[in-house]
């Protein structure tokens, strides 16, 4: 089969991964996979490139050339299915699709932001879903905003998690290292993410309990855009609570995977989240979760595997933070070990790949 995968950029944001590595996927399977992009940013571009997936960029002068070049693109090629993520990519992909087509289009929801379902912009890029063949959730919360807001729709809807793919790691035994508490943050620096709850969180916490912790974030910071304010504010906070031997803020690294096998716990504060990468990686690699009660919160994590917290509550996250650090070694190993068999039955590739192909073949070709 041949699919064309469809996204604005090759960025080190979590659709991206998410989408690399569901190409990834269906090249091990045998499946003949393409890659189309109209924006530069080309983090993972390597990792394609390594396992002989090609990809093409649309460049363009503006939106109605991008428009117009990307239709050309997608109406031209040979592809059984095209599978796109983000909205405006959707967006893009459904007016190619618009005029009769002989392959298969599936948009995808990574999300779950309220304002594209109810702001202008949002309501007129979903009206043009009516042209996809199928919407793909990465979440079942995702799935029931879709529901309420587009119930119409509701015969194309699906939840499919996202695959992970762990690379090969060097062996890790820093469980409780010098009786500190390692946590590791990937997110990108967006208000959303909530640094700041976090700092206010940290700041709370007795001088103890912050020579005993160690947090290390790691994320996308947007210089080149101008859109490094929330970075540049969390630093200033940082600096003026004193927390700069707790908190750490770092750039983006291609070795995240290992920062997080080397840390003790995986944590995500934001305020909503389509399926969060890195807490599915932090549970496939058998590390505790520290998570905000956003997206799948109550599927993946219980109190054998982690820790909820509020992110408009400060409060509450301080409270998860002190009890990880009062745990012992043995109790974070056995809330490892149950991550691990929780994201065993939920991310594993193969049914992953079913459930996938399962949709694909169930679509009619041609409309």
């Amino acid at each position: 089969m041949k699919i064309l995968c469809f996204i604005d950029n090759l960025g080190s944001g979590g659709a991206q991964r998410q989408l690399v590595n569901l190409a990834l996927l269906f090249k091990e399977y045998g499946h003949e996979v393409k890659f189309l992009t109209y924006g530069e940013a080309d983090f993972f571009r390597a990792e394609l490139d390594d396992n002989h997936i090609k990809v093409d960029c649309v460049h363009s002068k503006g939106a109605i050339d991008r428009i117009i070049k990307v239709r050309k693109y997608i109406r031209s090629g040979d592809q059984d299915v095209v599978i796109s993520f983000l909205e405006t990519p959707n967006f893009l992909a459904c007016l190619s699709a618009i005029g009769g087509r002989d392959w298969k289009l599936i948009t995808n929801e990574r999300s779950s932001k309220v304002t594209s379902f109810i702001n202008k912009r949002g309501r007129l890029f979903k009206w043009f879903e009516r042209f996809s063949d199928a919407i793909v959730c990465n979440s079942r919360n995702a799935q029931s905003m879709w529901e309420e807001y587009y119930p119409k729709y509701k015969y194309k809807l699906s939840t499919i998690y996202n695959p992970v793919l762990l690379p090969k790691l060097k062996p890790s035994n820093n469980v409780r290292k010098d009786d500190m508490i390692y946590m590791i943050v990937a997110a990108s620096y967006q208000y959303l993410k909530n640094m700041d709850g976090l700092i206010e969180a940290v700041n709370m916490l007795s001088d103890e309990h912050k020579r005993q912790l160690r947090i290390d974030w790691y994320g996308r910071i947007e210089v080149t855009t101008g859109n490094s304010v929330a970075y540049e504010e969390a630093m200033q906070k940082i600096e003026r609570y004193q927390l700069k031997n707790t908190i750490f803020l770092h750039g983006t690294t291609k070795e995240v995977i290992q920062r997080m096998a080397d840390s003790d716990f995986v944590c995500l504060f934001s305020k909503y989240e389509g399926l969060p990468n890195a807490v599915c990686e932090g549970m496939s690699l058998g590390k505790p979760i520290i998570m905000s009660r956003v997206s799948d919160y109550s599927i993946l994590i219980d109190k054998s595997n982690g820790f909820l917290c509020n992110a408009d509550d400060s409060n509450t996250i301080r409270v998860v933070l002190e009890k990880a650090i009062s745990l012992s070694t043995d109790d974070i190993n056995k809330m490892g070990e149950s991550s691990k068999y929780k994201a065993k039955k939920l991310f594993d590739k193969t049914a992953i790949l079913e459930q996938w192909m399962k949709l694909i073949n169930s679509i009619e070709k041609g409309w």
